[in-house]
C-alpha cells in the first residue's frame, strides 16, 4: 500500500475525530437550549430513561442524514474521479458493504457523540426550569 493511501487514511480518521467533537459541541447547545421543554416534560411525568431515548434516537436521525448526505458525496466524487482519471475508472467504485458500513458508521459515531449532550440534558431539574419561565 502506498505512503500516499496511509496518509490520507489516517487524515480521513483525524476529520471524522473533528468532526465528533463538533457533532459533540452542536448537540450540547440543542439539547440545553430545549432546557424548558425538558424540564416541563420531567414534570408532567416523563421519566429519565425515556427522555434519553427520545435524544439518543434524534441523535441517530442525524447520524442516518449525515450518512447518507455523505454517501451522496461520495457518488459525486467517485464519478470525478472516473472521469478525470480514466486509469482508476475499474477500481473507483462503491459496493454495498461499503454503503452498509458508511451508514452504520455514521449512525454509531452520532449516537456516541450524542451520549454526553443526552445525559447533560437528562440531569435538568424540573423545579428550576419551571420556576424561571
Amino acid at each position: 500500500m502506498p505512503k500516499d493511501v496511509q496518509v490520507q487514511v489516517g487524515l480521513s480518521f483525524a476529520f471524522l475525530a473533528v468532526c465528533l467533537i463538533n457533532t459533540i459541541g452542536l448537540l450540547l447547545a440543542k439539547f440545553t437550549r430545549k432546557s424548558g421543554e425538558i424540564g416541563l416534560r420531567r414534570a408532567l411525568g416523563a421519566s429519565k430513561p425515556q427522555l434519553f431515548m427520545q435524544h439518543i434516537i434524534e441523535s441517530s436521525v442525524i447520524g442516518i442524514s449525515g450518512g447518507a448526505f455523505g454517501l451522496a458525496l461520495t457518488f459525486a466524487g467517485l464519478v470525478l474521479v472516473r472521469v478525470l482519471y480514466k486509469d482508476y475508472a475499474n477500481i473507483a467504485h462503491l459496493d454495498w458493504t461499503m454503503v452498509t458500513m458508511t451508514v452504520v458508521l455514521s449512525t454509531f459515531a452520532a449516537v456516541l457523540a450524542g451520549i454526553y449532550p443526552t445525559w447533560r440534558a437528562c440531569q435538568i431539574a424540573p423545579a428550576t426550569q419551571l420556576k424561571t419561565q
